[in-house]
């Protein structure tokens, strides 16, 4: 009789249900959210692969040709569609932390405007549905994020993605700018998104149009001081300066 010996019998390895995975994905999201106040992670990571799949592919000497252009539109369309339902799946998860740990808030006053973020263009403009079915698009006030085309254009949008992207938000409107659009202070939960993305680096304190605001200044300061988002530059070029240039 042939001898069984231990562990021969084949291991089976079960794949993560799908149940598990959200677990997961929630405890991640509430640990960032419990040490940075925000869910961040997922884009993050993805902006990570996204340049590293780029790198590698600009370091391979391809033939020219129809076939191989393709390739790579089919590549960057694969890409875009992962990076926009992660960015879904981010916000979802945002939403679940939100609803499950009670944190302090900023005071916010009444709001004359109130809905769900249906679309974000860049990282100071947003679409609003309200309880109508009506759509506003918001001017986040006072803030001036880099132009699409601009170093850090990318990571300022999904810094507003990951803030209030599919979330009801609440506005104080401001004034109505020369393009039609509703300018003024987003708040979601409570805290103000035009200060936390000047404070977190990913937007410049417009003081052209928010002279007198010392909380966008001094978050201005603290930000570069810290060398957060886009003051990681040496030398960073306002948005306004780069919209001239072009």
């Amino acid at each position: 009789m042939a001898r069984i010996l231990p562990f021969s019998r084949t291991r089976r390895w079960r794949l993560l249900s799908s149940r598990t995975l959200l677990t997961l994905f929630v405890l991640g999201s509430v640990g960032q959210y419990l040490i940075e106040g925000n869910v961040t992670w997922v884009t993050q990571s993805l902006r990570w692969i996204d340049q590293t799949i780029r790198h590698q592919t600009a370091t391979i000497d391809l033939p020219s040709g129809d076939l191989v252009q393709s390739a790579r539109a089919s590549l960057d369309s694969a890409l875009a569609s992962t990076r926009d339902s992660l960015s879904d799946l981010q916000a979802n998860a945002a939403g679940i932390v939100d609803q499950t740990i009670s944190t302090p808030s900023e005071s916010a006053p009444q709001y004359d405007l109130s809905g769900k973020v249906v679309r974000i263009a860049d990282g100071d403009t947003l679409t609003l549905l309200d309880a109508s079915n009506t759509q506003h698009k918001i001017r986040l006030h006072g803030i001036d994020t880099p132009e699409r085309g601009q170093p850090y254009g990318n990571a300022a949008r999904e810094a507003l993605e990951a803030h209030v992207a599919g979330q009801r938000i609440g506005v104080v409107i401001q004034d109505t700018d020369r393009y039609g659009r509703t300018v003024g202070t987003v708040y979601r939960n409570g805290q103000n998104i035009n200060l936390a993305l000047v404070r977190d680096g990913w937007a410049w304190w417009y003081e052209r149009y928010a002279r007198n605001d010392h909380q966008l200044a001094q978050a201005q300061r603290e930000a570069k001081a810290a060398r957060r988002g886009l003051w990681q530059d040496s030398n960073p070029i306002p948005p306004w300066e780069w919209r001239r240039l072009r």
